[in-house]
């Protein structure tokens, strides 16, 4: 009999393979609410990326299943059913979703992802009567493209849907999307096929955006003309297809979600532009266990010490724009002898980045002034650093941010996702306490100097800010309170 679990976490390239913020975020949501039975289903690209567990799992977690959406491999079905209803269905469906309408969706779920479906995965790919919906799709729009490439196109952004809603989805109460995407149409289609089942949605980062920042610069998508990869310019109409295909997946997942949580207002006010229900959004930040990060040892300020450490931890990766902070650290360097730059986090996720900003270390003559320390228990370097620095041009709520303030660390960042809210205070009362550090704009490395240089160079500045961050945390950001509210959440469904 199957196992049937309370909470069904549905996850894409996370938790447990795969390392970070979402992932620790997970893993210390399950620990916490340990009298709550979960259950994993990762969404994966290839089985390659399931083969190794980065973190213990706690006992609480019952089952894990697995979705492989890159395979390329069409799962087998026995169909039953009228098959010409149900390419009725997908006509009326996809004609409806340009305007933003999905009262079919309930219905395509039953064709597509019944038990046992109407139309298989084999038959959206290979049928004639797809073939007639893609070619008539293109004749009625009067699209001014290759055929080949949109067929192509219609196929390869198909495929990973099909193979992401027809997998083997567990039985839960409550199915808990951390992410729409893949993750939130899955949601979608266990809460129409569950009845007696809730969706809930936590958004960390806004995923039709931060695809849309991808997809501007993605070189795997074909461009009929060269173009800005900047994406509010305008994109070729496969980015497009693209952008509006993740978008169209967010929509969904808003639509059929009974709670939508995410770690901002900003991010809030984003998904309620997108569509979703307002009545339905809430904030939850992430919090720390500050246990973990109490230290006895008394800050000292800049005058005091003889090296001063500036760092910025995070992914060598294009999204923390490293090659800002690399040039920043150029401008601090050159007017303050005292200070050292640490870059910690990872180097092996995108090899090329890490080449590229390695050679501007070095035109920039900074050998000796600024290393990769690569992966590192940060608990143990916190304590040595003096200044944190985020360059990144997109985030959500960045915990190094509040993991600095557990150490009375003044923080640079730039202004994106909760960055300012977390420097400044979110609320009157939280806005009381002072800022903690600096936000500044993205790849904008004068900036970011110049705010390193002001906090480093004034004893009083730099200790007061470290002290409103330290307040901060301990006031507004400790994670017991904050899962607590997941807890009550989750019981008002179980």
């Amino acid at each position: 009999m199957a196992i049937r679990s309370d909470v069904c976490l549905i996850l894409e390239g996370t938790y447990p393979y795969i390392t970070g913020g979402v992932s620790s975020w997970v893993h210390q949501l399950v620990k916490a609410l340990h009298e709550i039975r979960f259950s994993l289903l990762v969404i994966l690209p290839t089985e390659d990326y399931g083969k190794e567990m980065k973190y213990e799992l706690p006992p609480n977690i019952v089952e894990i299943h697995q979705v492989l959406i890159h395979t390329y491999q069409l799962p087998t079905f026995k169909t039953k059913g009228n098959k010409d209803e149900g390419y009725r269905i997908i006509r009326e469906f996809l004609n409806q979703v340009p305007k933003g309408n999905f009262l079919e969706f309930p219905n395509l779920v039953t064709v597509l992802a019944g038990n046992p479906p109407v139309i298989s995965p084999s038959d959206i790919i290979f049928s004639k009567e797809s073939w007639n919906i893609i070619h008539d799709f293109y004749i009625e729009n009067n699209l001014d493209i290759s055929f080949i490439d949109y067929f192509w196109t219609f196929r390869f952004s198909m495929l990973p849907l099909l193979l992401a809603i027809n997998g083997n989805i567990p039985q839960a109460k409550i199915y808990h999307a951390v992410a729409t995407g893949y993750a939130g149409i899955i949601g979608a289609v266990a809460r129409v096929k569950n009845t007696d089942s809730a969706l809930i949605l936590t958004e960390h980062g806004i995923y039709a955006k931060e695809r849309k920042i991808e997809i501007a610069d993605a070189r795997w998508i074909y461009d009929e003309y060269e173009e800005s990869y900047r994406p509010d310019h305008s994109q070729s109409f496969f980015k497009l297809w693209w952008t509006k295909f993740f978008h169209f997946l967010s929509q969904i997942t808003y639509q059929f979600s009974d709670e939508i949580i995410t770690l901002y207002e900003g991010n809030r006010q984003s998904q309620i532009g997108d569509g979703a229900d307002p009545d339905k959004c809430r904030v939850i930040p992430n919090g720390l266990d500050i246990n973990k990060y109490v230290t006895d040892n008394e800050r000292l300020p800049p005058s005091a010490k003889e090296k001063i450490i500036v760092s910025l931890v995070g992914r060598v990766v294009p999204i923390k724009d490293v090659k800002t902070f690399i040039n920043a650290c150029k401008i601090i360097c050159d007017q303050n002898p005292k200070i050292e730059c640490w870059i910690c986090g990872p180097t092996d996720e995108d090899q090329q980045y890490y080449d590229d900003c390695v050679i501007l270390r070095n035109l920039l003559d900074l050998e000796d002034r600024l290393i990769f320390k690569g992966r590192l228990n940060l608990l143990d370097y916190y304590p040595q650093m003096d200044v944190l620095v985020l360059t990144s041009v997109s985030e959500a709520q960045p915990l190094v941010i509040l993991e600095a303030n557990c150490y009375g660390m003044p923080v640079v960042v730039t202004d994106v996702g909760s960055c300012t809210e977390l420097i400044n205070g979110r609320t009157p009362e939280d806005k009381e306490l002072g800022p903690c550090g600096y936000v500044t704009g993205v790849a904008n490395p004068e900036a970011t100097a110049s705010a390193v240089l002001k906090i480093t160079s004034d004893d009083n500045l730099y200790l007061s800010m470290g002290e409103a961050g330290r307040r901060r945390v301990v006031k507004y950001y400790q994670e017991v309170d904050l899962f607590a509210q997941y807890l009550n959440c989750y019981e008002g469904y179980l």
